[in-house]
């Protein structure tokens, strides 16, 4: 029955090793700007910004209201027929219809600026923050390729000690090397399996710090990718630096919210100017003391109103003036505000350039040593099997090379990610 159970479960275990998803980076960003609720609660304000511009236009529309009432007078009343005094009791009913129009109200306009001026900066704000969480899956998941690349480096590592112990094994017990060996073959051992459980440790924290990032709850395994790329940039950093002013959604977003600001202060401007008004309005009434059926008293009762009237502000207690004064106030700091992204933008941009050249040649550099120390560690190793030098000799050549591998690869991955930073930078795009 044991043996039935355990078949079950390698069974099970293997359909769910199958079903897993296997995910590049490129798949991780589709599903974090698809699947984000930050992402999704920022888009409703492009949303919000839609009905706003419509609210704008609609204050172009004229306004329509119907009305109606039934009422009971009872002693000594008005006569609506002949508005003369009458002891009696009447009910009587009344109908109207209204409406007005804006026939020139320069606000109006100003508004409608203004709501597509929101609509555009709110379109750049979700773009902020989907770079946000793009910099931010991109990073997790390059620290994840690298804790898998350096687990598979230690477990190599690992693998070749193992081959060593046992030749040392069968040597020690042929008399042609001292116990010593033996003992630091061993020693070895456990330290590769020591930074073997760190190694696996760090990759399932980061594994773990990218799904959360992701929002996944079901396990992923998550794909390497080629980063043998050596591109560097080729442009100066002034260019890069004029090309990134059209690309970077903060830049645009600071821009617009200037000219917001100055269109708040054109706003509350036009509370100076004059309002032009139309209005209409059609009602009727009826009442019971007429022997007129309700449709005659209804047609026979009609009057029309049609009027034009004009508001001119002259004194408001200086309310608008101050408004105005507030606004301007405002909109020169929306400026600085957008000349201040601009150089922060250029000292990160100027950083990361800067970064991705050092790494680039770290990069070089630390390749070249690393060929140098396996070419030492192949010399050293054949003579430690040939018993010309101890066990201390052999693992000094040893850890020289896992030092220069493990620096290679923090290397290639440190550029790989400068690299792709930089480019996002500019163009606003994650390249890998």
């Amino acid at each position: 029955m044991k043996k039935i159970f355990t078949i079950i479960y390698i069974i099970a275990g293997c359909g769910l090793n199958a079903q897993q998803k296997t995910w590049s980076l490129s798949d991780c960003l589709n599903y974090a700007l698809e699947n984000d609720f930050l992402l999704k609660e920022t888009k409703l304000n492009s949303e919000i910004a839609d009905q706003q511009i419509t609210a704008a236009y609609g204050n172009l529309l004229p306004n329509a209201h119907l009305y109606a009432d039934h009422q009971y007078n009872f002693g000594s009343v008005i006569d609506p027929t002949t508005n003369a005094r009458v002891s009696s009791d009447i009910r009587s009913n009344s109908f109207s219809f209204s409406s007005n129009i804006s026939l020139f109200n320069w606000e109006n306009f100003v508004r409608i600026k203004s709501a597509k001026l929101q609509k555009e900066k709110a379109k750049y704000d979700l773009e902020i923050k989907k770079n946000e969480l793009i910099i931010q899956i991109v990073q997790a998941f390059y620290q994840l390729m690298y804790d898998e690349e350096q687990l598979k480096l230690l477990e190599k590592h690992k693998e070749n000690n193992l081959k060593n112990l046992v030749r040392v094994e069968i040597e020690v017990e042929l008399g042609n090397k001292a116990k010593s060996d033996l003992y630091e073959m061993q020693a070895s051992l456990a330290n590769d399996e020591q930074n073997i459980v760190s190694a696996e440790n760090s990759v399932r924290l980061s594994k773990l710090n990218l799904m959360n990032l992701l929002n996944l709850k079901e396990v992923v395994n998550f794909v390497s990718f080629d980063y043998s790329s050596t591109e560097l940039p080729l442009q100066s950093l002034d260019l890069l630096y004029e090309n990134g002013l059209q690309t970077r959604p903060e830049i645009k977003a600071a821009e617009l919210q200037n000219l917001i600001s100055e269109n708040a202060v054109k706003t509350e401007k036009s509370r100076y100017l004059p309002t032009l008004n139309g209005n209409y309005s059609l009602s009727s009434f009826y009442v019971d003391v007429e022997s007129a059926s309700l449709s005659d008293q209804i047609r026979n009762n009609k009057n029309h109103y049609l009027g034009v009237s004009l508001n001119i502000p002259v004194f408001n207690r200086l309310q608008t003036r101050t408004s105005v004064q507030e606004l301007k106030i405002e909109s020169e700091q929306a400026k600085l505000q957008a000349e201040q992204q601009k150089q922060a933008y250029y000292k990160a941009l100027s950083q990361v350039y800067t970064q991705a050249l050092n790494a680039y040649e770290t990069w070089q550099s630390a390749e070249k040593n690393a060929i140098a120390q396996q070419k030492s560690f192949e010399k050293t190793e054949e003579k430690f099997k040939q018993g010309m030098i101890d066990a201390y000799g052999y693992f000094a050549a040893r850890n020289n090379l896992l030092s220069a591998q493990t620096t290679l690869l923090q290397a290639k991955f440190t550029f790989q990610y400068e690299n792709a930073l930089l480019h996002w930078y500019v163009t606003n795009e994650v390249k890998f």
